[in-house]
């Protein structure tokens, strides 16, 4: 069995210190095998709120993977570091690899960077992803020996009901590549939204998508902070959702999904 916490966007400068520190009282009792951090660390990749992410960070459950959203780069105010080195911050406070890699038994997580300093396009928040990206997670899935594949990225794949904000782009040609590489489970953040689905990739695949929301920011989109446990058992997959309610984190629906030769279906909602 394989346990995982996937949270996003504690947004350390706008983050609740109460939230935050039930958050890591309820890891610590879940005592994952993985805990995995979407991106959007912090507001503006400010000094202080580095800091506060990096202490927040280093207190979660080990080992864990870290990526960066499109919050953790410095504002248009500081156009040295936003335009010439954006990521040099949150490389000096989680390590240098905005992609990281992880395999363990049973387990391959790969990552992808979607995250943009500017643009042609009119919204720099949003997600963007290269081709060499892609065809690097091609290789870094093509390498597998049996396991369950997860991949993460900051910007997500799939809208809610009801908002209006663009996915991550180009869509198509990253659905394709999770479905060449039989992607098992899917982890992304931004919208601050939960939302637990399945994908289906061009047909020939489907996969899981854990979308999280928010887990410890201020600014909240319509529901409260909150994160998912990932449960593996080999050909089933069950993934409770979270969220902060009365001073703690509990659980408030949990997903139970079965893997088939064309992928993962829902088995039922509780």
């Amino acid at each position: 069995m394989i346990r995982l916490l996937h949270l996003s966007d504690p947004h350390f400068g706008a983050a609740d210190p109460v939230v935050a520190a039930a958050f890591l009282e309820k890891a610590a009792e879940l005592a994952p095998n993985l805990t995995l951090l979407s991106g959007d660390l912090t507001m503006r990749a400010r000094r202080g709120e580095l800091a506060a992410a990096r202490n927040f960070v280093e207190a979660l459950p080990s080992p864990k993977l870290v990526i960066p959203g499109n919050h953790d780069i410095p504002g248009l105010n500081q156009p040295i570091d936003r335009f010439f080195r954006p990521f040099r911050r949150f490389r000096e406070n989680f390590g240098h690899e905005l992609a990281p890699e992880y395999r363990a038994d049973g387990i391959h997580v790969v990552s992808l960077n979607s995250t943009r300093a500017f643009g042609l396009h009119a919204d720099w928040s949003e997600g963007k992803l290269r081709k060499s990206a892609l065809r690097r997670m091609d290789l870094q899935f093509a390498s597998d020996t049996p396991a369950l594949r997860v991949l993460m990225l900051h910007h997500p794949l799939l809208a809610p009901d009801g908002h209006g904000r663009a996915v991550v782009d180009p869509l198509p040609e990253l659905i394709e590549a999770i479905s060449r590489s039989r992607v098992d489970l899917i982890l992304c953040g931004h919208f601050h939204r939960s939302h637990l689905a399945i994908m289906d990739a061009g047909g020939t695949w489907q996969s899981i998508i854990s979308q999280a929301a928010t887990v410890c920011s201020t600014r909240l989109q319509g529901e409260p902070n909150g994160f998912h446990e990932i449960i593996n058992s080999g050909e089933r997959m069950e993934l409770i959702r979270y969220r902060y309610l009365s001073g703690r984190f509990v659980p408030d629906a949990e997903f139970l999904f079965q893997r088939s030769d064309t992928g993962w279906s829902l088995v039922c909602t509780i």
